[in-house]
């Protein structure tokens, strides 16, 4: 590639500088791109060419259009302020359109004249995929052992007095049969036990990631049993959860008790979000994700449905939507696939509720 303008500009009179610099340039693995004040690129390095998969030749193209399809400037772009505003390197992390799967940190040199104008601008990209997957799985092991110590310390002290109470209610329940009364408050001391119950026992799931893996078996195993769980809730409720599962599905490698645990949460989850009846469709099929195949089960419901700027945040724990909801549902489920090396997708479905995708690799 031969340089314009910017190297031409600085080299004077020694012949022999811009092929120099280009070497150097090349010799940077991480993307190095220079743009001018209309964001158009006069300097590129093989690094920028390897982010954005190509091998065509980009200078004189803006820089918004080679990096994200875009026919106008970015919004947030940090370049634009630097220009107007001489201001030190500045930072951010962007994702590229053909290449969404990695995250980049972007550097911005604003370059100035002898007049102390922004002519130009460096902006040094560096892949920070590996690094920002490490801050999360940091943050996650944080977040397991502070819920960890939470429910070693709290789950056996709650536990006791519950199942104290839990058996003087059932007394009551039992000796005044002919109190309406007493039958109304000691249910709904039941109801709240068994409230405070899951509470416990998901403080201690989510502190437990472990995976037992068996032989490879049909998945549909786990969903049937899971089924039969919630399969008076969904009566009471007057919903009707419907199978539509692709015929030779394949065998996967999963942990059962844990699977159930990801649809029971799953399907109560939909179950609680459809107050007016209604179905749940559960869709089995083997899915391409990545270029990978996936066997994946699909919950789809018909309620309210999940805000789109809130569907990251359902996976936080103790975040929660509900009154009753103690926020550790989907962040098991999510460490419950991980584990698996599969996924779980929220998104919103076609009947204006909720679809959950499960994934496992097959």
């Amino acid at each position: 590639m031969e340089q314009k303008s910017l190297s031409s500009s600085k080299s004077g009179n020694r012949p022999g500088t811009a092929p120099i610099l280009q070497t150097i340039f090349d010799g940077i693995t991480d993307g190095v791109l220079v743009i001018d004040r209309s964001y158009k690129i006069v300097m590129y390095n093989k690094g920028m060419q390897n982010f954005m998969r190509t091998e065509d030749d980009i200078e004189g193209l803006y820089c918004y259009f080679v990096c994200h399809h875009n026919n106008v400037p970015c919004h947030d772009c940090q370049a634009q302020t630097a220009f107007n505003n001489i201001q030190p390197p500045s930072r951010t992390r962007v994702c590229f359109r053909d290449n969404a799967k990695r995250q980049f940190e972007i550097w911005n040199f604003p370059i100035a004249n002898d007049e102390g104008d922004v002519d130009y601008m460096v902006e040094y990209i560096r892949d920070v995929t590996e690094k920002h997957g490490m801050e999360k799985e940091l943050m996650t092991s944080r977040r397991l052992a502070i819920i960890g110590e939470v429910a070693a310390k709290t789950s056996h002290e709650i536990r006791n007095p519950l199942n104290a109470m839990a058996g003087a209610a059932h007394y009551l329940i039992n000796e005044y049969k002919s109190d309406p009364k007493i039958q109304k408050f000691a249910g709904m001391i039941e109801e709240q036990i068994a409230r405070l119950n899951k509470v416990a026992t998901e403080l201690l799931d989510s502190s437990r990631p472990k995976i037992s893996f068996g032989e490879k078996a049909l998945i549909t195993q786990a969903l049937l049993k899971s089924l039969e769980v919630v399969e008076d809730d969904a009566r009471k409720r007057k919903i009707d959860v419907q199978l539509f599962l692709d015929e030779d599905l394949p065998e996967v490698r999963y942990d059962g008790d844990r699977m159930q645990q990801v649809f029971i949460n799953v399907l109560r989850n939909a179950l609680e979000a459809m107050e007016n009846g209604g179905a749940i469709e559960i869709v089995g099929a083997v899915r391409q994700v990545n270029g990978e195949d996936y066997l994946e089960i699909c919950f789809i419901d018909g309620g309210v449905g999940i805000p789109a700027e809130l569907k990251d945040a359902v996976f936080e724990s103790f975040y929660t939507t509900k009154k009753t909801g103690t926020g550790l549902g989907l962040p098991i489920v999510r460490d419950i696939m991980k584990n698996h090396g599969g996924y779980v997708f929220i998104e919103p479905s076609f009947r204006g509720g909720t679809a959950v995708r499960i994934g496992l690799p097959i």
